[in-house]
């Protein structure tokens, strides 16, 4: 009776193996048409809890055939079939549970098909375990290579769950950057989304659409928006999901995952507010950017980094004490290892109140360096300041102090460099400040003090520097803003006026039509708007006397070709970057540099080639096409690797025309819009196609290299 009810039982098992591997089968060949029902969504949402019963099961029954067993028994047998039914079903639930992620990631399709060939090594284990008992080798070769896909399987499955490199992170040998190479995203702010962002946003999860592995992903966001807007952290969404309660299903990272340090936090509210710059060098930024600050002591912390110190006659603050005032807001940092010397900077103009510096006043001893630039400090709050009788460097640049403040710091005996940029100050309150402190450094651009003024008091106070921004000799000391281009980049018709204004008086400002940098003396010099009736790129800089040339301007004129009747996508753009039915290529619009925020501007490719296929509404001849592209390395975005054209007057016999191979860019250019011409020999067409090929493989200099490059279009200009 007992062996009749086995045998049931195993016909039954039997009958479902069979039946799970065919719906199986079914899944996968349906994934793209199949919409799931909640309750097999619940299902697949308990693929996680199971798939450690088929991994135990089926490496016991790989064990089996290694060990001395001379006589097969009803429960061997039960043990296989219950390993492979376990591996089918498991297999059945991750595979419900791909399909309701947005995900499209290479690692999550190499663990879909690893899982399902773990289902068809159990099972075919089962069905032929007589065949691999009889044939040692190649039932032990069999179970290697089934243990093999358990073991990679498992691991792209950590990957997806914890992060990219979850297991080996450990292990792994993190490189120290010197702070004058370190570049403000590579070394700064992408290793802290790999470390607390990665395992939710990576390329084998993107969980709510967003990517954080290169800065194409970053700067695009996700299905609820861009991740942040520059200079406005206070309205970024990743700045508001850090600081949600820990409770909060919205909190990010989740509650589950390690969190943010303070330091990390505060690190992306200061980059998002200095503009989330990519490219720079973090010595590039202003010395008193509050970005560069915290970066530097970021990848320079204490416990490394002793330089020789300065020994005070002050005891230390309490460490509680400070840890209590310290906020995203208003960081407080120790000067040095072991240092009882303190440094406070003040962020979030909105954040600020004279409250919030009176709490400083335990710390009033301890504070020597005190960055409250941009902020709405008042002709009162230097009372407070007043208190901090040890402070040796003060940033007041952009406040709205006045002189009948100005001179309640003459107490302040330490006090050796002071910034008043921006403010309402005048030579005579600074005249009387000198005289009573021990200043040697005077900072006042953009003051009421006029440059006669400022030589005098260079004149009167000889062992102070003092900075105006120039110096009447000429010797240059800052550099000019660029133009302001006002007629936007555009497709025009036959002619188009290019006009331009810069907001400083007295600033020249010189220009090419070529894309070629202008210099100050052989470039034409801008009077009046500028004429044009052909294909344009236009770079513009400022130039004055006592002041560096400004960076460059750039923007793009095209002519206006033939307009095709319509343009179809042979190849389907990356999601996130898509438009319908091709139309943004011939709107006579080009997009600009923010490709991250601006949404239907731009046809972007990764995976594969863009091609497309132009229909004219007649017979044409053409002789070139423009391609507006755009190169940002930063953002992964390289120009192709070739471009080609094919056109004819029938449809299925078109020709290929014209094919260019474009120069790659070197190491840190800046981004900029680039149009590619692929010029050809007079030709009839009315059918065209176009072909463009991305990189493969990023450069060994890039961050991302080995990986595939971005191509970005914004127009076709077919003339």
């Amino acid at each position: 009776m007992k062996n009749n009810n086995m045998q049931t039982f195993k016909k039954i098992f039997e009958g479902i193996l069979l039946g799970g591997l065919i719906f199986l089968l079914f899944l996968l060949a349906f994934e793209n048409n199949l919409q799931v029902p909640s309750w097999l969504q619940v299902v697949g949402r308990m693929h996680p809890m199971f798939l450690h019963f088929p991994i135990v099961l089926l490496i016991l029954s790989f064990i089996t055939l290694w060990l001395p067993i001379q006589r097969e028994n009803e429960w061997l047998h039960f043990l296989w079939l219950c390993a492979a039914l376990s591996a089918v079903v498991t297999s059945i639930m991750g595979l419900l549970l791909s399909l309701q992620e947005s995900s499209d990631s290479d690692v999550l399709n190499l663990h879909k098909w690893g899982g399902i060939a773990i289902a068809l090594f159990g099972a075919f284990f089962y069905w032929f375990h007589s065949f691999f008992r009889n044939k040692k080798i190649v039932g032990k070769t069999y179970t290697v290579l089934a243990t093999t896909c358990i073991i990679v399987s498992a691991h792209w499955g950590a990957d997806i769950t914890h992060g990219q490199n979850f297991i080996l992170a450990p292990v792994e040998k993190k490189e120290v950057v010197p702070i004058d190479q370190a570049i403000v995203f590579k070394d700064v702010i992408k290793p802290i989304l790999d470390e607390k962002c990665m395992s939710c946003h990576g390329e084998a999860s993107k969980k709510g659409g967003l990517l954080l592995q290169d800065v194409a992903g970053i700067l695009h966001g996700g299905k609820t928006g861009p991740l942040f807007e520059p200079g406005k952290p206070s309205v970024s969404l990743i700045i508001q999901r850090i600081h949600l309660p820990l409770q909060d299903k919205k909190h990010m990272p989740p509650a589950s995952k390690e969190q943010l340090t303070e330091d990390e936090a505060s690190l992306l509210w200061a980059w998002i507010k200095s503009g989330a710059v990519i490219d720079k060098k973090v010595t590039s930024l202003p010395v008193e950017d509050s970005f560069r600050i915290l970066a530097t002591h970021y990848l320079v912390p204490s416990d490394n980094y002793i330089p020789d110190q300065p020994v005070y006659d002050f005891t230390a603050a309490d460490e509680s004490k400070i840890k209590s005032l310290n906020n995203n807001y208003r960081v407080i940092e120790q000067l040095g290892k072991n240092s009882p010397a303190l440094s406070v900077n003040f962020y979030g103009k909105s954040m600020y109140s004279s409250k919030a510096l009176q709490a400083l006043v335990p710390l009033k001893d301890q504070v020597i360096d005190l960055n409250l630039a941009h902020m709405p400090v008042k002709n009162e709050d230097l009372k407070t300041i007043q208190q901090m009788v040890h402070l040796q460097k003060l940033n007041l640049n952009y406040t709205d102090i006045t002189n009948e403040g100005l001179l309640q710091l003459s107490n302040l005996k330490d006090l050796e460099e002071l910034s008043l940029s921006g403010t309402a100050v005048t030579s005579e309150a600074l005249q009387k400040l000198l005289s009573l402190s021990r200043l040697n450094s005077l900072v006042i651009w953009n003051t009421k003090v006029d440059s006669t003024q400022a030589l005098a008091l260079r004149n009167q106070f000889k062992k102070v520097k003092i900075e105006t921004g120039y110096v009447d000799n000429g010797e240059v000391m800052m550099a000019l803003s660029p133009p302001m281009i006002q007629t936007k980049q555009t497709v025009f018709d036959s002619a188009i006026e290019i006009k331009m204004k810069h907001p400083f008086k007295g600033a020249e400002m010189r220009y090419t039509l070529d894309g070629s940098e202008p210099d100050s003396i052989n470039s034409p010099l801008y009077k009046e708007p500028i004429k044009i009736s052909n294909t344009a790129m236009l770079v513009a800089r400022a130039f004055k006397r006592g002041w560096y040339g400004s960076g460059p301007a750039l923007s793009v004129y095209l002519k206006k070709g033939v307009d095709p009747d319509s343009i179809q996508l042979l190849t389907k753009p990356d999601p996130k970057y898509t438009s319908p039915n091709g139309k943004l290529l011939s709107d006579n619009n080009l997009a600009d540099l923010n490709f991250g925020n601006s949404t239907g501007e731009w046809l972007g490719y990764r995976k594969n080639d863009a091609a497309f296929l132009l229909y004219l509404n007649k017979d044409f001849t053409i002789q070139n096409v423009y391609l507006n592209m755009l190169e940002n390395t930063g953002g992964y975005i390289f120009p192709p690797v070739s471009a080609e054209v094919w056109g004819g007057t029938k449809k299925d016999q078109l020709k290929l025309l014209g094919k260019i191979t474009p120069q790659m860019p070197k190491k840190n250019e800046d981004a900029k819009m680039i149009q590619e011409k692929i010029s050809f020999a007079p030709a009839e067409v009315k059918y065209m196609k176009i072909v463009v090929k991305p990189l493969q493989k990023l450069p060994k200099w890039h961050d991302g290299k080995g990986q595939r490059a971005w191509i970005f279009l914004s127009e076709i200009v077919v003339n």
